[in-house]
């Protein structure tokens, strides 16, 4: 499949990171989205991405993959969309802007974008159910919404 996803990833304690060359950040408690597309076949279909998003070890090579396998943070949920379009930067805004979230990092996973960010957060005010439902009706503007929630 193809298209455009949304993880979760909830971060139980505040603590730092390293986001490669983009240097540290300081994470706070709460949830962070981050928003890509997957618009090939095997390893960048959209399936295979979102698996890869899911272990925790593996090779850090994007910029999300420096907080999905960071000890205190754990992907909690996805939320995604078919498509053979390229989305992830509609998307993203409209996340942001729903959601109230900004940046991390100037240009982290935005660094073949003119996009400020693309792993927004901290989402702190809603629960996960919440977070979930609410990311669905975002990309209800972009077609059929798909959930997958990880067992937490």
């Amino acid at each position: 499949m193809k298209g455009t996803y949304t993880i979760v990833v909830r971060c139980k304690d505040a603590s730092y990171s390293r986001f490669g060359s983009l240097g540290k950040a300081r994470l706070e408690k709460g949830h962070y989205l981050y928003t890509g597309s997957a618009l090939g076949q095997g390893a960048v279909s959209l399936e295979n991405r979102i698996e890869r998003h899911l272990r925790r070890q593996k090779r850090l090579w994007w910029h999300i993959d420096y907080l999905t396998s960071h000890p205190q943070c754990k992907v909690t949920g996805a939320v995604y969309v078919v498509s053979d379009n390229r989305l992830e930067c509609k998307v993203n805004g409209s996340v942001s802007k729903e959601l109230k979230v900004s940046p991390v990092l100037f240009k982290i996973g935005a660094s073949d974008c003119n996009c400020d960010g693309h792993l927004l957060g901290p989402a702190r005010r809603l629960s996960e159910y919440a977070l979930m439902r609410r990311l669905e009706s975002v990309y209800a503007k972009f077609g059929m919404p798909r959930s997958y929630v990880v067992n937490v």
